[in-house]
């Protein structure tokens, strides 16, 4: 468990060492909160476990040198029982959505859509993966973690005790025309998980690094030992103590079943260069683990280099010139590329009331949100979108209709559609019956008419050539932004 002075987190028992925190800029590298990663709520594998409940105990010395116990016990709902896999990583897309907004807001509401989350998870919209996403938020929902002096309270400096559920979430759908379902969820955070996010209580997570792993047990490993290391390269415990840590059944009794199931996991991190190696060791009556983590994994994710093309090069000086420090500058063109950022630079001198060049950039690119642009652009273009290869005059409208209902159903445009029905009203209203069309980061070109209604071109950006998508519904972002 940590405590926290001068903004940097400590260790309150033997072998204090400072926690060196990522560049919070730096993505994938983002926050969450410690006390949370630290515990038991994910089970490693769910299949044959039937435990309503899991509990782990430690004892430490606090920064007094009194002993202090604690116990930590999470109780899963009774429709939906434990949280387990599944639920691990739909947590870390949840917080990455955090990250992505600038951090924890101070009323701890969160809103987002599961497309958003499905393509933060690398899922694809189809068969059941909406509702799977839907059933995990609502698992984690309706678990209670009951932290009795183990949850790390960093504004007075002390551990309390607390019980409460991670989160609460409400699913928001309105049926729109062509048989759409809009929707625009919101998640709300426990407040001392809010008032500790927002108190400096964290540490960072590379979530490129976490959703590459392939094994439950090596993401189950990489969460715990990256929170228990404390900026060091080794963090030493107990079997036993690891078994409630994981959490692994309490049939596992022995440390030779325990170290069989943690196999695969460290082979994993091992193979994929988190780990140097991992040691066991006996001492007295106790068997003990050794993570040694590698010196080369750590120093990659402290300090970030970023190596561009010449063409790379150019954009982030043009990015520069715009007043976007040189780091972020960098890093933009590193994670969506030259082209990507090159058609929000080309889209800049044609917006209207942007007063904060850099800001507009960086949020735009970010997010990919749809921009305007010039007719010039659009018409000479050599690419078309998809539907608007088809044919550069009027087509068919009964098939546009049917390929378009298609396309709405399989996805297509769910990003675009909400992130108009999200954006702040000053960005919103850019958009509006704007003479140049919508253009977002598939190609694809639309109208939105003062009523609010999306439109689709079809060929040529010309009235004629407008198709319906659906209108939009504006009612989450007045609530909630």
């Amino acid at each position: 468990m940590l405590s926290n002075r001068n903004g940097v987190q400590k260790l309150v028992h033997a072998g204090v060492e400072d926690l060196k925190l990522f560049d919070l800029e730096k993505s994938p590298i983002i926050n969450v909160e410690i006390n949370l990663e630290l515990v038991p709520l994910f089970l490693y594998k769910t299949r044959g476990r039937s435990e309503e409940s899991v509990e782990a105990t430690n004892i430490i010395r606090t920064a007094d040198g009194q002993r202090l116990e604690q116990y930590v016990k999470v109780v899963g709902g009774r429709e939906y029982g434990l949280p387990g896999p599944a639920e691990r990583d739909v947590h870390v897309a949840i917080m990455k959505l955090v990250h992505r907004a600038g951090g924890m807001p101070p009323d701890g509401v969160v809103s987002f859509s599961l497309y958003e989350l499905l393509k933060i998870l690398g899922k694809n919209s189809g068969g059941n993966n909406y509702e799977k996403v839907r059933e995990s938020l609502d698992r984690i929902a309706d678990s209670v973690v009951y932290a009795k002096n183990a949850f790390y309270d960093n504004e007075t400096e002390q551990f309390r005790t607390h019980r409460f559920t991670p989160w609460s979430v409400h699913f928001a759908s309105t049926r729109r025309g062509q048989g759409r379902s809009a929707e625009r969820h919101v998640l709300k955070f426990h407040e001392i998980l809010v008032r500790s996010y927002n108190s400096g209580f964290l540490k960072t997570l590379d979530t490129d690094f976490f959703f590459s792993l392939k094994s439950p047990m090596a993401k189950s490993l990489y969460q715990l030992v990256d929170a228990k290391r404390r900026g060091k390269l080794s963090w030493t415990v107990g079997v036993q103590q690891l078994r409630q840590l994981i959490p692994m059944p309490e049939s596992y009794r022995y440390n030779s079943k325990i170290r069989e199931k943690v196999e695969p996991g460290l082979k994993e991190l091992e193979r994929r260069g988190f780990l140097e190696r991992a040691d066991y060791e006996q001492r007295g009556e106790d068997q003990v683990i050794c993570f040694r983590i590698a010196r080369n994994f750590v120093e990659a994710r402290d300090r970030p280099q970023v190596s561009l093309s010449s063409r790379e090069r150019n954009t982030a000086d043009a990015l520069m010139r715009h007043g976007v420090a040189a780091a972020k500058a960098e890093k933009l063109v590193s994670d969506n590329g030259a082209s990507h950022c090159r058609r929000y630079l080309d889209a800049l001198p044609h917006q209207t009331g942007i007063t904060n060049p850099a800001g507009w950039l960086i949020r735009y690119i970010e997010n990919a949100w749809p921009v305007t642009l010039p007719r010039e652009a659009v018409t000479t273009e050599p690419e078309l979108s998809p539907i608007s290869a088809m044919t550069a005059a009027r087509p068919d409208e009964d098939h546009v209709h049917r390929a378009l209902r298609n396309r709405l159903e399989a996805g297509e445009f769910a990003k675009t559609i909400a992130d108009l029905e999200s954006l702040p009203y000053d960005q919103y209203s850019r958009f509006v019956a704007a003479s140049a069309p919508i253009v977002d980061a598939e190609e694809n070109r639309y109208y939105l008419s003062l009523e609010g209604d999306l439109y689709l071109y079809v060929g040529p950006p010309e009235p004629e050539n407008r198709f319906l998508l659906t209108t939009l519904d504006r009612s989450a972002s007045r609530n909630f932004t």
